[in-house]
């Protein structure tokens, strides 16, 4: 069974169809729980996924570690994603570096998260934004990845990394 269908039929559990309206935030929770080990309340509290989202479907502040995860997910059927999902992710950066702007715009969900990032970041946490999906990046997309990932790595303004959760790594890391 490759991972897309594993998803699926978890996703399919009472505790999902309960919790989430949609299969997005049903895919965000099940890498939650199944990936970050968060239980079914801290997995449910992390998602911001709907309107007003600005681009941010998670925010999970792992302490351990003291990084900030802000996930995108895309949870497709096909082979492959393009690059407006990471395009996404660089939306969600240039927000995430405007904190009180963010908190203007955003809905309910990602407001009450948005002082649990800047407390973080004041802490000097790291920011990891994860894009996961049940697919693999086009060529395309391989290359705004490349771009993206060296100017994050040469912001002054924010410590951060993006992460692609691709078909293959959600295997592995499951």
């Amino acid at each position: 069974m490759n991972i897309y269908d594993k998803i699926k039929s978890d996703i399919a559990q009472d505790y999902y169809i309960a919790n989430f309206p949609n299969e997005g935030q049903r895919f965000i929770a099940w890498y939650l729980r199944n990936i970050h080990n968060l239980d079914t309340y801290e997995a449910k509290d992390c998602i911001t996924d709907g309107p007003g989202d600005k681009q941010i479907d998670a925010v999970y502040v792992d302490d351990q570690t003291e990084t900030v995860y802000i996930i995108q997910g895309k949870y497709y059927s096909g082979d492959s994603v393009n690059a407006t999902p990471l395009r996404e992710i660089l939306s969600s950066w240039t927000q995430i570096q405007d904190l009180k702007h963010l908190q203007e715009a955003a809905n309910d969900h990602l407001q009450s998260k948005i002082a649990d990032i800047s407390d973080a970041l004041a802490e000097g946490y790291e920011v990891s934004f994860e894009l996961i999906t049940t697919s693999t990046l086009t060529e395309d997309a391989m290359k705004d990845l490349e771009l993206f990932q060296k100017t994050l790595s040469s912001s002054e303004s924010l410590n951060a990394n993006l992460v692609v959760v691709d078909e293959e790594t959600l295997q592995v890391r499951y």
